[in-house]
């Protein structure tokens, strides 16, 4: 991967996406956007390589908007951020192409980890 790796975060709350992008912007290119609509723009036009997606957003849901995300862009890694999880979800997402889960609250080092693995994860699937 050349440059610093680029993020987008998908969340409808400002704080949380203030705070994910507080913590990640030193080590990557972190980019934030309020719903899915938003996202599907974005990402059009300015390639990521990992998606941090809020599951409850108005509008389009998180589960749906993985599945438009991964039809797109099938190598872009994709984690859930959420505080409403359940084991239905949760194996249907990871059905679907998410990598992983980070349930809210959650502290810095646990962001970092869960986002460092997803993309050396993405790494090794394109080599």
């Amino acid at each position: 991967m050349q440059g610093k790796p680029k993020i987008l975060i998908v969340d409808d709350q400002l704080e949380l996406r203030e705070v994910i992008r507080f913590v990640l912007k030193d080590k990557y290119l972190v980019a934030a956007v309020t719903g899915a609509e938003e996202a599907f723009k974005y990402m059009a036009d300015n390639p990521v390589n990992l998606v941090l997606l809020d599951i409850n957003m108005p509008k389009i849901d998180g589960i749906t908007a993985l599945q438009e995300i991964k039809k797109s862009h099938p190598e872009t890694e994709i984690i859930f951020v959420t505080a409403y999880a359940t084991l239905e979800t949760i194996r249907k997402a990871l059905n679907l192409g998410a990598f992983g889960f980070l349930m809210k609250p959650f502290d810095h080092d646990k962001l970092i980890n869960i986002v460092d693995e997803a993309l050396k994860n993405r790494d090794s699937n394109k080599s």
